[in-house]
């Protein structure tokens, strides 16, 4: 049972694979185009250069691969605690509504966030303990209040590296969603080249037995057997023709939106029916 239960969703994926990755891109084109007027808008509020975000990437790739070791219960410990307390915090928080479509998920994600607000609390009343100057003000690092800066995050020139790790979270959010563009877009080619192979393939066996039954050379099979194969291969390559037929016409309409060069091909002639017969013709006749 649970094999044919398998089965029967390997084919439905495989039937609807054109259907899903067209949704998919579509999804995928609109959500990039949203973060990137997005981070227009972040760019133009805070008055940021193309020179200047590619430094705060730098900045934050060279903080992030160097490798930091602090005593146990240490001032520099606990901030570095509190800051990736607080940025995982901020990213569960942004991602609540927009990851999670079922109120299962998201009751989940505010359970760990509850944990999270806790030992954030815990951490910033341990961090007060040990210093006398520049305390963090608790209710509103724990609930985090928007604009909120931790007393050490603020730079000479006025930035904070909370900013530049935005900046940096931002620019690889946009990257990765035009690489799944470009990975979706290498996808459905491939499944076209795939369909028309198995259509070619299908189409030569076929005709190699209709030549058969022609000449009544029928090999090893019997007459009837070979009409029966006959039967089979009709079916199977009008059912992966109108596959074909169907993923050519979903992906031409992302091509045309996106001016995407899909290498589709151009729908199968219809071959000469004289010399078999159509499983609808088939049915008719039955």
């Amino acid at each position: 049972m649970l094999t044919q239960q398998a089965m029967g969703w390997n084919r439905r994926k495989r039937d609807n694979l054109h259907q899903v990755l067209a949704h998919r891109y579509v999804k995928i084109t609109e959500r990039a185009k949203v973060e990137a007027a997005s981070f227009s808008d972040f760019k133009k509020e805070h008055n940021l250069d193309q020179e200047t975000i590619q430094q705060w990437v730098y900045d934050v790739r060279q903080w992030a691969v160097t490798e930091r070791v602090y005593a146990p219960g240490c001032t520099e410990g606990l901030r570095v605690d509190i800051e990736n307390i607080t940025v995982s915090l901020l990213r569960k928080k942004q991602d609540l509504y927009r990851q999670h479509d079922s109120n299962q998920a998201r009751q989940r994600k505010r359970k760990r966030m509850r944990e999270l607000k806790k030992k954030l609390r815990e951490k910033v009343v341990q961090y007060n303990t040990g210093v006398q100057e520049e305390q963090i003000d608790e209710e509103l690092a724990c609930s985090l209040t928007e604009g909120y800066i931790l007393p050490w995050e603020r730079h000479e020139h006025g930035n904070t590296f909370r900013l530049k790790r935005s900046v940096f979270d931002q620019v690889m959010l946009v990257k990765r969603l035009e690489e799944e563009q470009s990975i979706l877009v290498k996808e459905m080619s491939q499944h076209i080249m795939f369909l028309l192979k198995e259509v070619q393939e299908v189409e030569a066996l076929r005709g190699q037995t209709l030549e058969g039954i022609k000449t009544s050379n029928f090999g090893d099979l019997t007459e009837d057997a070979a009409h029966g194969l006959k039967s089979v291969l009709s079916r199977r390559w009008h059912f992966l023709k109108s596959q074909h037929k169907q993923a050519v016409h979903a992906y031409s309409g992302v091509a045309a939106m996106e001016c995407h060069d899909l290498h589709l091909q151009p729908d199968i002639e219809e071959s000469d029916d004289n010399d078999y017969t159509s499983p609808e013709s088939e049915e008719e006749d039955l």
